[in-house]
């Protein structure tokens, strides 16, 4: 066992060295094999993302089901599980195509009507500004607005009537085919990864147990728990305090008197999901579009309650969902959405959070095991001098 843990260890070094050499000397293929790979393996990335964010309510539901004493409904109680939460999920989406996507619709085809005068309304306010009128900013803003954009100069800036109708239209149909089958089999991924998830679990233990010694082996199923748990819960209490936090706000909007009550609301609350800076990203948004669509009075009301309702998210409700598992520092949080972000996108920023706490815990528990260390040493007496 030993010589085979040897060589594996063996094979990673040698590999870590190649990947190291290829990226000093030869970066550009190095991104575009990795970029190759991504392509490759997203849709299973994604089904495994989103069935461990599915797998929060399936693995309660499971848990309940487990109580029965029959051992039959014990057998089937991952499959029913999936089912019944796969249903809920299914029936939700419906019911928000239903009826709330026309509402959104109905705000968002508005708001795009009147964008062009809250421009407008935004550059007229620019340009009232002495410093502006001092650098002859105004000048160049008045050039940009009578200018104008027609739909004709960007037809012709792309070929005009000189564009392959049939080469865009193959392109076109290539993207939906590759669309579509990219979307059945994140699906198809999902479902499997939540009925095979206990499965997989088990097996990783087994893995662990197999490659490791017991004293590893309880390291080693120790952080995965820690991984675990600290991606489950900050997802499950993220999405709790996005949820009450849209609700919230939407009402807010909605006594206001806006029209755009629901969309900013559920703007909010999505956003909201972006630790930190997503709620004021979307209370600027937010402010402003109020402010074109009311006057700068009531946009600065809205900004004092978006203000206060963030207070009270951020220092009440907030702290009180999560509990005392994520007191992280602001620092900590603005470094891994920053990092996240730029490796992951929009995912990546919402999973650096728990990333950045799950490192450190590490952290903190290597240095208190070195400081335990170090004061358990016995203290060296040195001999009395004559």
């Amino acid at each position: 066992m030993k010589n085979i843990l040897k060589h594996i260890h063996l094979l990673f070094l040698a590999i870590f060295v190649l990947l190291a050499y290829k990226m000093l000397f030869d970066f550009e293929s190095v991104a575009r094999w990795f970029g190759g790979i991504i392509s490759i393996v997203s849709p299973f990335l994604i089904g495994f993302v989103v069935a461990f964010c599915i797998n929060i309510p399936v693995s309660w539901l499971e848990h309940k089901i487990l109580k029965i004493k029959y051992k039959w409904v014990k057998k089937i109680a991952r499959s029913v599980s999936v089912l019944v939460i796969l249903a809920i999920v299914i029936s939700v989406l419906v019911l928000g195509v239903s009826l709330f996507i026309p509402m959104v619709y109905e705000n968002v085809s508005q708001l795009i009507a009147l964008m062009p005068d809250y421009i407008d309304q935004a550059i007229n306010a620019i340009k009232r500004i002495p410093l502006v009128q001092t650098m002859g900013i105004d000048e160049q803003l008045d050039v940009f607005t009578q200018g104008g954009v027609s739909f004709e100069g960007i037809f012709d800036s792309f070929g005009g009537g000189n564009i392959d109708l049939i080469g865009t239209a193959g392109g076109v149909g290539m993207w939906l085919f590759g669309s579509l089958f990219t979307t059945i089999l994140t699906i198809v991924s999902t479902i499997y990864f939540l009925l095979e998830y206990n499965r997989m679990r088990d097996f990783f233990k087994r893995l662990i147990s197999a490659m490791s010694n017991e004293k590893r082996q309880g390291r080693a199923l120790k952080y995965v728990r820690l991984i675990d748990l600290s991606f489950r819960k900050f997802i499950s209490c993220q999405v709790l305090d996005s949820i009450i936090l849209g609700t919230i706000v939407t009402i807010e909007f909605f006594l206001i008197g806006s029209s755009y009550a629901l969309v900013l609301g559920i703007m909010l609350g999505v956003l909201n999901i972006i630790p930190y800076f997503g709620s004021i990203f979307g209370s600027i948004i937010a402010t402003l579009i109020i402010m074109f669509e009311q006057g700068w009075e009531i946009g600065v009301i809205t900004a004092i309650i978006l203000l206060i309702t963030q207070q009270i998210d951020g220092n009440f409700i907030n702290p009180k969902i999560m509990g005392t598992s994520f007191k992280i520092s602001p620092v900590l949080v603005i470094i891994a959405i920053t990092i996240g972000g730029a490796v992951g996108g929009v995912p990546g920023m919402i999973f650096g959070v728990p990333t950045m706490n799950v490192l450190k815990t590490l952290l903190e528990e290597y240095v208190e095991k070195k400081e335990k260390q170090k004061n358990s040493k016995p203290v060296e007496i040195a001999p009395a001098s004559d």
